[in-house]
Formats: structure tokens, C-alpha cells, sequence
């Protein structure tokens, strides 16, 4: 597993993926409440995709899903997408929840995802 500051700089590295409002340990706390579920893909020595996801009971969520540009539509991605499905499937899991970065979602919808039968809301805590 790589380390949380590797998988950080990835995070950032890619327009519009890190959010100003996520703590600075923010991978290090989701990857430690990921329970086997953060996976990354190395190239080189290098972190050049990163997905975690959480297992609920009730259903799982993907919290955090991303590749560097430089190997994006490279099969990287969906390889990573498919062992996150693959491991919820394992645990029991039915049903996976993501929010998706807007020009993301064809590649989701490509890969049999929808919209869920919910509406995603948000509440900023001061």
C-alpha cells in the first residue's frame, strides 16, 4: 500500500479532484476507516490511481476514486473500478453509492453504473 502522502499528491495532481474544504489528513483517515477497501495502482514506484471506498452494512460508498491524467482511457481505471466491485461483492455488498466528478460519469455510465433511486444532498458544518 502506498503511503497517504503519495496517494495525496495524486489527489491534487488532477484538476477539479482535490476539494479545499478536505482536511489535510483526509486520506490518511480514509484510508484507515477504508478496511481493505484502498487500492492504488504503481507504475515505476509512482501512485498513478487511487480508489477507496467504504463497506456501510447497508451499502457501500465510494468515497474517492481517481487516475493521473497522464494514464487516463488506458484500462487503469476501469481495473481499479472492477477490484473495488469485486471486493464489496466478496464482503456481501449489493449496492454502491458514488458522487461523481461530472466529466467522469460517461466512463461510469460505460461501465453499467446509474443513478441511484436517491438524491444526493449536501450540508456545510461550520
Amino acid at each position: 500500500m502506498a503511503d497517504s502522502e503519495s496517494v495525496t499528491g495524486l489527489l491534487k495532481s488532477v484538476g477539479g479532484v482535490w476539494q479545499p474544504d478536505w482536511r489535510p489528513d483526509s486520506v490518511r483517515r480514509a484510508i484507515s476507516a477504508a478496511d481493505g477497501l484502498a487500492l492504488v495502482a504503481v507504475e515505476r514506484e509512482q501512485v498513478i490511481g487511487f480508489i477507496c471506498g467504504h463497506d456501510l452494512g447497508f451499502r457501500a460508498y465510494l468515497s474517492e476514486f481517481v487516475v493521473a491524467e497522464s494514464h487516463q482511457r488506458g484500462g487503469i481505471g476501469t481495473a481499479l473500478l472492477r477490484s473495488f466491485e469485486e471486493a464489496l461483492s466478496r464482503r456481501g455488498c449489493r449496492l454502491v453509492i458514488a458522487d461523481v466528478y461530472p466529466p467522469a460519469e460517461p466512463f461510469y455510465r460505460a461501465l453499467g453504473w446509474g443513478a441511484p433511486a436517491a438524491i444526493l444532498l449536501s450540508h456545510r458544518l461550520p
